[in-house]
């Protein structure tokens, strides 16, 4: 573990205020959720995604859409790529994703194009695409999205239409 020197005090109802220096580091924003975990005397707070702890499902649920539409997906929760199938699977995979892709999240709004524009799939990069992005939505939260892009061909209206049910299908199965 490492030492940040910070030290804080816990209030009459039991908080504590995490440092924004600290929360910034970690993309923690208003309003998510940490899980509460005891290691011998220690208290350890981890980010929580209801995405987490079913990589295996989302790996053959992407694995299952490109096989039959050929472009590439990826499903990532609020931080990261936790699934991808196709072209930029291995560089993709486990990587944050961009402000550009949060942004679509927070808004809970399907984004896309047809045409050829420059997107940032993931932090650091940028690359022409046509894409969808269709924001999983599961208890009222956006927890993350459902991308299927290609960097070759422009994607139609099928395409989009099946980000938007993978999208809605995660959110419900999420919700069981």
């Amino acid at each position: 573990m490492k030492n940040t020197g910070v030290v804080r005090r816990i209030d009459d109802l039991g908080r504590i205020v995490i440092p924004k220096d600290i929360r910034k580091t970690l993309r923690i924003k208003d309003g998510e959720s940490l899980e509460i975990f005891l290691s011998s005397d220690n208290i350890v707070l981890k980010k929580y995604s209801p995405l987490e702890g079913l990589q295996n499902f989302y790996k053959t649920y992407a694995e299952s859409i490109y096989s039959e539409i050929g472009y590439n997906i990826m499903i990532v929760d609020r931080d990261k790529v936790v699934a991808a199938s196709g072209d930029f699977k291995k560089k993709y995979l486990d990587k944050p994703i961009s402000s550009t892709i949060d942004f679509v999240i927070q808004s809970r709004i399907v984004s896309s194009s047809k045409d050829m524009v420059k997107i940032s799939i993931i932090s650091e990069e940028t690359l022409d695409a046509s894409y969808v992005i269709a924001p999983i939505i599961t208890n009222g939260d956006a927890v993350g999205a459902v991308i299927i892009m290609s960097s070759r061909d422009s994607i139609d209206d099928f395409v989009v239409k099946t980000g938007i049910i993978a999208a809605k299908f995660l959110g419900k199965y999420i919700e069981q």
